[in-house]
């Protein structure tokens, strides 16, 4: 029997490398034509071999109404690369989820424990397969799992998981919100013990996560954690920092230690960076702001601003936006497709997000911040939120340059 690599792109050519170490024989499936001259013609799927299938490892990326997979009978088991390393991994095994702020905080927590000189590793959605690092020697795995991670894993053992919060995206991915959370909440089946479930809470709403997860959360723990320490003025969210600190906690590490690790650390590019101010005007680049709820805490950390929106939106139902008071002008380019209304706030349509150079020219000085929280994903100009990232930089840059 055979193992099936679904996708050969980045995790795909992990599951290769890891396959080969093993000595285990595989066949590739791959809808881009493009990449069929890296693989050797004997290591082609057709569906005549779907009976010598015995497992099917899938990129998180591929579709659940993807038409091969619906050929996939019981036997050919549907896994992932994060299953394959769970079978192997003998150290701590972090899990981390939510809907925002997961990458952040798996470079938060791996950085502060190396920092305290434990050998661990970030890894998982962050762009790095876990089968792609040496983990023999590593004591802690910080593993990113995303919806569609999870929505495929089979049987992860995870020591402590990390649920940071939860709201609407990738439905467009997803067939709705309902799928959208049952994928989520899969990481508590995976969990050895729900004793080692940590939460975050809806820090917009204040709505706690207890309703979603179905299971008894400590609130007084929340509440005195947040007398204890102040998280107003720190670079990250509320529930980063305190999943952060009851992550420590339960690593039997002082939490003071971790507060004043969260008070000298500042966000990671891309997530609400200050980039510049340019005649006392700040710009932030939050071009990881992919989703309303994302962009709309964004809103609430800055005072007379100009919000500059962007991408496609993948379904999320738009009265999830909530907007702060003190956004008093947004900028939307045409083919974004939404229709939103804001009390007190004019709403300008671009014709292109090509333009926004052009326009910030004229308008930014009227304004104490400039926030690009784009609140949709970036393929509909961009190869991705790090390229759309730099395009706003680059803006700028260029503004700066043109002051001088």
């Amino acid at each position: 029997m055979k193992t099936l690599i679904f996708g050969y792109g980045i995790t795909g050519k992990a599951v290769e490398n890891f396959l080969k170490n093993k000595s285990r024989e595989y066949l590739i499936y791959d809808d881009n034509k493009n990449v069929i001259s890296d693989i050797e013609k004997e290591l082609l799927f057709d569906e005549s071999q779907i009976d010598i299938i015995d497992e099917v490892v899938i990129s998180p990326g591929i579709n659940p109404s993807h038409k091969q997979i619906k050929n996939f009978g019981i036997k050919n088991k549907i896994i992932t690369d994060i299953d394959l390393f769970s079978r192997e991994f003998k150290g701590n095994f972090i899990g981390v989820t939510g809907t925002n702020g997961k990458t952040t905080f798996v470079n938060l927590l791996s950085n502060f424990l190396i920092s305290k000189g434990i050998n661990a590793v970030a890894c998982g959605n962050v762009g790095v397969s876990p089968l792609s690092i040496n983990f023999k020697d590593k004591d802690f795995a910080i593993v990113e799992l995303s919806s569609f991670q999870l929505h495929y894993a089979s049987n992860l053992q995870i020591d402590f998981g990390i649920f940071l919060n939860f709201h609407s995206d990738h439905l467009d991915w997803h067939k709705d919100e309902k799928e959208y959370r049952k994928s989520k909440l899969k990481l508590l089946t995976f969990l050895k013990s729900n004793e080692n479930l940590v939460t975050g809470f809806n820090t917009l709403s204040e709505k706690h996560l207890e309703d979603i997860l179905n299971v008894p959360i400590n609130k007084n723990k929340d509440e005195l954690l947040m007398k204890n320490y102040d998280f107003d003025d720190m670079s990250f969210p509320v529930d980063t920092c305190l999943s952060f600190i009851k992550i420590i906690e339960k690593l039997d590490i002082n939490p003071d230690e971790g507060y004043e690790y969260l008070k000298k650390e500042v966000h990671s590019e891309h997530r609400f960076e200050f980039v510049d101010s340019i005649n006392g005007t700040n710009f932030i680049n939050d071009s990881k702001s992919t989703n309303f709820h994302s962009m709309s805490v964004a809103t609430s950390r800055v005072r007379n601003a100009l919000l500059i929106m962007h991408g496609i939106t993948k379904n999320i139902p738009e009265d999830e936006i909530n907007i702060s008071g003190e956004i008093k002008k947004i900028l939307v380019p045409k083919n974004m497709n939404i229709d939103i209304e804001v009390r007190n706030c004019e709403i300008v349509e671009l014709d292109s997000i090509l333009s926004l150079e052009t326009y910030l020219a004229e308008e930014y000085q009227n304004f104490e911040t400039i926030l690009f929280s784009c609140g949709g994903s970036s393929f509909s100009d961009f190869k991705d939120y790090k390229h759309r990232g730099l395009f706003f930089k680059n803006i700028v840059n260029n503004l700066k340059e043109n002051t001088r």
